[in-house]
């Protein structure tokens, strides 16, 4: 065989080698292809399942922190509408007439004392209540009691009302302190008035 015969037969060899390797490598190259798009779309999918889990999270925590926002928008409404009703209570309270307001404390005097207390009495009220010795005595003894209550000229240390001041301890019966000694009463009762239940409904 001629040399030219060999290296033709060579050439003709390598060129079928080169491109049954091109052939393979292309193969090679469309499998790892397939594979990355098939493992790029599990990857997309698995992204977009989690986003939507993330999102549907997040929107869950948002819709609870708005109910939460909402409740306590309402409970600190209502507890300011609370608020200023006791504040009016109060108010009206102190307006009511004198005679009624002295017989309005006469009656937490009689209950509260023990009877050898000192009774003091707001500055604001010493003129108005300048028959509460008198109907504290009338409303004790409807209660069957006897009280020897002293009525000092030191005011007491609140805006209106009195307080009982005994040997060992006193009790604050001042307008406001007879409101707070029963708000929590007063809250209820005044819930159901204004919101129909209770007052954190």
């Amino acid at each position: 065989m001629a040399l030219s015969d060999i290296l033709e037969r060579i050439a003709t060899d390598a060129e079928g080698e080169a491109a049954r390797i091109r052939a393979q490598a292309e193969d090679e190259a469309e499998r790892i292809r397939a594979e990355a798009r098939e493992r790029a779309e599990e990857i997309v999918e698995r992204i977009v399942r989690e986003a939507e889990r993330d999102a549907a999270r997040q929107a869950e925590t948002i819709v609870a922190s708005a109910h939460l926002a909402a409740r306590n928008e309402a409970l600190a409404a209502k507890g300011g509408l609370l608020d200023e009703a006791l504040d009016k209570l109060e108010t009206s309270v102190v307006a009511l007439p004198d005679a009624d307001y002295t017989a309005f404390l006469a009656r937490r005097i009689a209950q509260a004392a023990r009877g050898d207390e000192r009774v003091l009495v707001a500055a604001a009220d010493r003129e108005r209540l300048a028959g509460l010795a008198r109907a504290v005595s009338a409303e004790a003894a409807a209660r069957g009691r006897e009280l020897a209550l002293v009525y000092s000229d030191e005011p007491a240390p609140v805006p209106h009302g009195v307080v009982l001041e005994g040997q060992r301890d006193s009790v604050d019966l001042s307008i406001d302190g007879i409101i707070d000694s029963v708000r929590d009463e007063l809250e209820v009762r005044l819930a159901k008035a204004l919101f129909g239940g209770g007052k954190d409904d």
